[in-house]
């Protein structure tokens, strides 16, 4: 999907059938087990076969739902993304004396909202869930669309999926819908709320047409606009849980995604068999964004009951390697630009000198050059001093400070520690102190200058290098 506007730009199921020949055996099947089926139990396989499952058909989205419980206690203030201690995982969480036990046992000890997401750590979104309250999700995910029906222009999609009566939610229904749990919706809602998150909060209805051309009236064209459905989170909540989905596939469990020159976001997902349908088996999945910080693509990849080469044999995220597989070809064919962001000699503008002008005309010269303009003068006073220096390399959105004979007092900020961070949190970190970045190299931050704790004045170049 494209997240600002909404397209469907591809959607596929599998198994598929040949369209020519739809009452021919499926292709998956042997002719020996085709053979051994009834007509009726042939007839019933076809149907299988013709549903469109991202559409029509529901799942548990397992721990991609995550995305979605941090947005809403990020958007009620219930959570901050990089705050340390908050939340505990000794490998288990305890519910009215049910056990919910973490992914494969581990134990993350202490944590913030950024490492339990990386972690995919169950026991920290418990204790997101009990801070938040069901009322509160339950509002949300009306917000988010998942009680409704998308109004895709296709038939066949399912309007019901499957929730408790609020009501009904006790403190062992709202740890499991924490982390994506007893609960079912579409493929085609879950990709929508996540677009809505790439998208500044906005919730897009789903479009598979664009136009429609009347060959008959002299080429006359009917163009079907995106439709804004809602704002369910605020722009800024919007770009802490995208900055989140990049630690996930730079240091945690999404880390099978990662594309050299893309940004990626992602989140991983597995679901385990209602205890009243067995059958059902195991759910994989993998949500991806790219890139992070502009996206024009989110991805889902369902795996339904995988069994040969899954991650039941290998241990291998693999619904998040064929994502990294697909989006390998597919970033290139969008044309999508290979992000240089991480080299410090690419996406710099020289800093131009502005002093000597009024602050209304240094605001103005700085903004079209791209840069975020910081001072306390009046628009009509003179710049008599600006930080960085004039000729500073700088990239897009720095931050220039002016002063002004009146307004001209200095404001010092401690570096804060970026070792071991991606990207996007150094970003953060950063912007929280007014202070600007200069890369080299790709993963994680290895090395800084200056060191965390020195004083410095604001705007300053902090350099950091990063490596795998």
């Amino acid at each position: 999907m494209d997240p600002k506007t909404g397209d469907i730009l591809a959607m596929a199921t599998y198994p598929d059938y040949n369209l020519n020949k739809p009452f021919e055996m499926p292709s998956y099947l042997t002719e020996k087990d085709w053979k051994k089926m009834s007509s009726e139990e042939q007839t019933k396989t076809l149907y299988s076969v013709y549903r469109n499952r991202a559409v029509s058909d529901t799942y548990e989205p397992g721990s991609v739902f995550k995305l979605i419980s941090s947005a809403i206690a990020l958007e009620e203030d219930k959570a901050s993304i990089d705050k340390s201690n908050v939340y505990y995982c000794k490998g288990k969480e305890i519910v009215s004396g049910i056990t919910i036990k973490c992914a494969h046992g581990n134990r993350h000890g202490y944590q913030s909202l950024r490492d339990a997401l990386a972690h995919s750590c169950n026991p920290a979104f418990i204790q997101l869930g009990q801070k938040v309250g069901a009322n509160t999700f339950y509002k949300y995910y009306d917000a988010f669309g998942f009680f409704q029906k998308t109004g895709i222009e296709t038939s066949e999609e399912n309007g019901s999926p499957i929730f408790w009566s609020v009501d009904k939610v006790g403190p062992i229904e709202l740890a499991t819908m924490s982390f994506g749990q007893r609960f079912k919706i579409t493929p085609l809602q879950m990709i929508t709320a996540v677009s809505a998150v790439a998208n500044d909060g906005m919730l897009m209805k789903p479009r598979i047409v664009k136009e429609m051309k009347n060959t008959d009236n002299g080429g006359a064209v009917t163009t079907i606009e995106p439709v804004q459905v809602r704002q369910v989170v605020s722009k800024e909540t919007a770009a802490e849980v995208l900055s989140m989905m990049e630690t996930v596939v730079t240091n945690g469990t999404g880390r099978y995604s990662q594309i050299k020159g893309y940004s990626i976001g992602g989140k991983t997902g597995t679901s385990e068999p209602d205890p009243g349908n067995p059958d059902e088996g195991l759910t994989f999945s993998f949500l991806a964004v790219s890139p992070v910080e502009n996206p024009e693509i989110v991805m889902l990849v369902t795996l339904y009951n995988p069994t040969k080469g899954s991650a039941n044999s290998t241990g291998l995220p693999i619904a998040s390697i064929a994502a990294q597989k697909m989006l390998k070809e597919i970033l290139p064919y969008m044309q999508v630009p290979v992000d240089t962001s991480n080299n410090t000699t690419s996406n710099t503008t020289t800093l131009p000198n502005v002093t000597n002008k009024t602050v209304a005309e240094a605001k103005k010269i700085l903004e079209n050059a791209g840069f975020i303009c910081s001072t306390s003068g009046k628009s009509d006073e003179l710049v008599t001093d600006q930080f960085p220096v004039k000729g500073s390399q700088l990239t897009k959105n720095s931050i220039v400070k002016l002063y002004t004979e009146t307004e001209n007092t200095r404001v010092s900020k401690q570096v804060p520690d970026l070792i071991n961070m991606n990207l996007s949190q150094v970003k953060d970190a950063l912007k929280k102190k007014n202070l600007n970045l200069s890369v080299s190299g790709s993963g994680i931050v290895v090395s800084q200058e200056p060191l965390k704790g020195t004083s410095v004045e604001e705007g300053t170049i902090i350099k950091v290098t990063m490596g795998n």
